[in-house]
């Protein structure tokens, strides 16, 4: 079965924008196509895109959620080498100032990405990631916090 053309229209249309938030809310070391083609494979696998009543979000909520459970295969894995003493060097695997949002949970590097640098409303930000309004204002801020407290640990030492 093919994709439908709409669909595929969508996908072509939204397709950069889409890879520019996967690229902000996935680690370091995970590709953005990567992440956005394997969440197109699934959604296609279940619904067709234009039966969804905004896609654009429905996709950004499920880039996040692929990420979250990314990280949750990434932790027991951590876990389970770390039961095994084969840790990791601790040599910093992406010495940036982006290191820093990598800390933060990827709902929130959603969050402030779209809300910072896409400039969407705080109301729009809830529509696309599937919060409401009030929680997105909370965990933005929580967000920045907690950058602000890493920098300035960082500085500290």
């Amino acid at each position: 079965m093919g994709i439908d053309a709409d669909d595929a229209e969508l996908i072509e249309s939204s397709y950069d924008e889409l890879r520019r938030f996967a690229a902000v809310v996935a680690p370091w070391d995970v590709d953005p196509d990567d992440v956005l083609h394997s969440v197109l494979v699934k959604v296609l696998r279940n619904r067709r895109l234009g039966s969804l009543k905004d896609p654009q979000a429905y996709l950004r909520r499920s880039i996040v959620n692929h990420i979250n459970s990314e990280f949750r295969r990434r932790g027991t894995r951590r876990s389970a080498m770390h039961r095994l003493g084969e840790a990791g060097s601790g040599v910093d695997p992406y010495p940036s100032d982006l290191a820093d949002l990598l800390r933060l949970a990827p709902a929130d590097r959603a969050i402030l990405y779209l809300h910072d640098v896409e400039r969407f409303s705080f109301e729009e930000v809830a529509r696309l990631v599937g919060m409401t309004a009030g929680r997105v204002r909370m965990r933005a801020s929580r967000a920045r916090s907690r950058l602000r407290d890493l920098l300035i640990e960082e500085t500290e030492q």
